[in-house]
Parts: structure tokens; C-alpha cells; sequence
């Protein structure tokens, strides 16, 4: 195999050398011939050394002398540099041609001439065109006509037209003529549908890579942006948190140095702002969080059974005074962004305690489903529940169900919603109120195969 793989690729270097290297038509004919000789020229010997021996016996010494003629043109066809693909098909034409008629006249329509003549036809179309393979079908008909004529009128001496039926020479050569056109004119419809295809798969690929293109530039300008927003988010949320400490510091220090001098509406004022300015640097913290989710993300397999014995662990304390009951078992390895992944079930658990019903301890199960693209996690309590008009809502930024009962940002769900989708998932909820919530999310299994940015 190693040396009829070295022989392949000479003999394609020396053939397909100059030819064109686009997948078009004339690219799947070069390849084709390219095909053809390599075997021709390979198995010959099988057909050329027989024929030689029987000329010798038989005395067609002229048949003998074109056995090996033939054998020299297919060696410069495959190996004799440098010749233009064209012309090489062209000497392969004409030396099928020459050898068909050679044929035709030393062994009549005893001999394999006509199916020479045949084949010759076919391989034009093949490597050629279906233009020039008709127009050597117009030659050979006439060729084959005056022939056919001399038979039957003996103009000129001939020994093929001795002792040869007219009828039975037209009938064969009628019949070669038919179905060669026939073919032709079926490999041309075959090659006109095979054009069109090459060119509408450029067309497509053209507009891919075009599309490509657009939407590399697309989320090129799109991470410029994020990255923009993000450092906006930090110097935001920087600046604004030194006045805040400064309103914080002065409304403690107005209240505790002239508490005496300041009237009880004045003092209630001045711990307005000290409690509205401690939200604020809340929120901003809050704000910091949300922006900074994903910024260093690295992907890791990790067992989701271990990661939850740490969250226990971090969230002790919450569990202890909450008297929550954590149930987990059997939850899979999976291959994600292990921080974040963190952040979105401790997000998830800690929301499922903080809305538990007053009366009754809180229970989270958390449960884990394998689908054949992605794993589906869910996070059921039987807390105070939420009723269906909100069950979207919820997951958008600062959107709040509770202002006045339970305290809080809004922004964990958007949290967990920005890393579920960061896992090419999604997450919703089932609720009904005073009943409990499941909450589904999705990690999709292909993260496995992706690099990140």
C-alpha cells in the first residue's frame, strides 16, 4: 500500500499539477481522468501483453507495433512533465480513437473495434464535454455511413468491406450510434444538474462565510460593548459608594452629636437617608456582583453531590437558624463553570429559605434529570409560592414580590438567570401559592466540546 500510494501521488502531481484546484466541473472531470489513466495505465499490461502475443501468432504485426504505441502514450499521458491537462486528454482521445479504427479494420466487426469506438465516445463526454463527444459521434456516423455505402457499392478496394454484409453492418454500427448518443446525452444532463449544484454550493458557502463574517464582527463589537459596560458598571458603582459611606458617616455623626438640638421629625429624616444610602451601597454591590458574573469563567468537571456538602457547609449558619431541611442524593458530574454554578444553587437554595412560610419548617429537594443534549436541575421548596402572573417577571433585573416582608436587591434571579444562560440553558418556575416552587434549569451537555473565549 505504501508504494501504491506514493505511485498515486507522482502520477497525480504530474496529471493534476496544473490543473484547477476549485471544486467546479471541470475540477470533478481533471479528477476523473486524473482516475482514469492511473488505472488505465496501471492494468494495461493485463489487456496490451495478450494482444501483443496474439498479434504476433496471427501475423497483425501492425497490431502488434500499436499494442506497444499504445502502452509508450500512456506512459508520457502519466508521467512525462510538463504537458497541460488538456492535452494529455486529448492524445488519450486520439489514441483511443486511432486504436478503435485500427481495430475496426484489421479484425472487422469480429474484433473489439466497435466497442473501442464505444467506450472512446463515453470517455470524451466524461473528461471532455458532452459538445466535443456529439461531434465525435457526427464523425464516426459519417465515417461509419461511407463505409457501410462502400460495402454495398465497392468504390474503393478495401479488404474491411470484403466479404462484409450491408445490412449487418448498418444494424451494429446504428445501434453503436443510437446508444452512444443516448448516453452522451444522459451523462450531460447529469453533469448540466451537477454544475448547478457546484455552483449553488458556493453560493452557499459564499454567503456562510459572509454571515460568519458579520457575526464574528458582530460579537467582536458586542464584547467591546460588554467590556465597556462592565468597566462603566466598576467606576460606576465606585464613585458612587464613597458619597454614599460620606452620607452614611455624617447622618450617624449629625445624629449622635446633635440628637438633643434636632427635632424627632429631623431624626427621623436623617435615618431615612442613613437607611436609603445603605440600600443604595446595596444595590451597587449588587450591581458589581451581577456585572462581574462570568468575567473569569473556567470550565471543570466536578461532582454536583460534593459541590453541594461545601454549599451546606457555607451556608450553615442559614440552614441552623432557619431549621431547613436540605435533601440531595445521586446528583451527577457534570462539566460547567464550577463558581458560577456554585453561585446560581446557592442563590436558588437561599432564596427557597428566605420565602418559607412563617408556621412550618422549610424543606429543598434538589433533584437532577439527564435529556440527551442537556441536564435538567430542580429546586423544589414548599415555601410561600408565587403566583403564576409573576412566575416570568421575577428573573428580570430588580424586580421585587415582596418589598415591604422580605428584604433584598432583586437581583438574585437575574443572577441565576444570567448563569443558567451562560450554560446555553434556560430556567423557569413552577408555583403554586402557599404551596411551594420548582425551580428547572437546564446545562446544556455540548459545553463539553466548546472552548472558552
Amino acid at each position: 500500500m505504501k508504494y501504491w500510494g506514493e505511485y498515486k501521488i507522482r502520477m497525480a502531481q504530474t496529471i493534476l499539477g496544473q490543473s484547477e484546484a476549485s471544486p467546479n466541473l471541470s475540477y470533478y472531470r481533471n479528477q476523473l481522468f486524473f482516475y482514469l489513466i492511473l488505472y488505465t495505465f496501471t492494468f494495461s499490461p493485463l489487456a496490451i501483453i495478450p494482444g501483443i502475443i496474439a498479434s504476433y501468432r496471427t501475423g497483425f504485426i501492425n497490431l502488434l507495433i500499436l499494442n506497444v504505441i499504445l502502452f509508450f502514450v500512456l506512459m508520457i499521458i502519466a508521467f512525462v512533465k510538463p504537458i497541460k491537462i488538456q492535452t494529455r486528454k486529448l492524445i488519450f482521445i486520439i489514441a483511443l480513437l486511432i486504436t478503435s479504427w485500427s481495430l475496426i479494420f484489421n479484425l472487422k466487426l469480429e474484433g473489439p473495434g466497435m466497442m473501442y469506438l464505444y467506450s472512446c465516445i463515453i470517455v470524451t463526454c466524461l473528461i471532455h464535454s458532452g459538445k466535443i463527444a456529439y461531434k465525435l459521434i457526427l464523425i464516426n456516423s459519417i465515417a461509419l455511413g461511407l463505409i457501410g455505402l462502400n460495402i454495398q457499392y465497392q468504390w474503393v478496394g478495401l479488404g474491411l468491406t470484403k466479404d462484409q454484409s450491408i445490412t449487418t453492418w448498418f444494424g451494429i454500427t446504428v445501434n453503436l450510434i443510437f446508444v452512444s448518443i443516448i448516453i452522451v446525452a444522459c451523462f450531460e444532463m447529469v453533469f448540466r444538474k451537477l454544475d448547478k449544484i457546484i455552483h449553488q454550493q458556493r453560493t452557499l458557502n459564499e454567503m456562510v462565510k459572509s454571515d460568519n463574517k458579520k457575526m464574528k464582527d458582530t460579537q467582536k463589537v458586542l464584547q467591546e460593548k460588554n467590556d465597556e459596560l462592565s468597566q462603566f458598571a466598576h467606576i460606576i458603582a465606585h464613585d458612587l459608594k464613597e458619597p454614599l459611606r460620606s452620607m452614611q458617616a455624617f447622618s450617624d455623626l449629625t445624629i449622635s452629636k446633635y440628637k438633643e438640638s434636632i427635632p424627632e421629625k429631623g431624626q427621623e429624616f436623617l435615618n431615612h437617608i442613613k437607611t436609603s444610602s445603605k440600600r443604595m451601597a446595596l444595590l451597587l454591590d449588587s450591581l458589581l456582583e451581577y456585572a462581574e458574573i462570568g468575567k473569569d469563567k473556567q470550565k471543570s468537571n466536578f461532582s454536583v453531590n460534593e459541590l453541594m456538602e461545601e454549599l451546606e457547609q457555607d451556608l450553615s449558619q442559614l440552614i441552623k437558624e432557619s431549621k431547613a431541611n436540605i435533601i440531595y442524593d445521586g446528583l451527577p458530574e457534570i462539566n460547567a463553570y464550577e463558581f458560577e454554578f456554585k453561585q446560581l444553587l446557592q442563590n436558588l437554595i437561599a432564596n427557597a429559605v428566605k420565602f418559607k412560610k412563617e408556621d412550618e419548617n422549610i424543606k429543598v429537594k434538589i433533584e437532577a434529570n439527564e435529556k440527551i443534549q442537556h441536564w435538567e436541575f430542580l429546586i423544589t421548596d414548599n415555601g410561600i409560592g408565587i403566583d403564576s402572573k409573576h412566575q416570568e417577571k421575577i428573573f428580570t433585573i430588580f424586580h421585587r414580590l415582596h418589598k415591604n416582608r422580605f428584604p433584598g436587591t432583586g437581583l438574585g434571579l437575574a443572577n441565576c438567570k444570567k448563569i443558567v444562560e451562560m450554560h446555553n440553558g434556560k430556567i423557569w418556575v413552577d408555583s403554586v401559592p402557599d404551596k411551594g416552587s420548582t425551580f428547572h434549569f437546564t446545562i446544556s451537555k455540548e459545553l463539553e466540546y466548546q472552548l472558552d473565549n
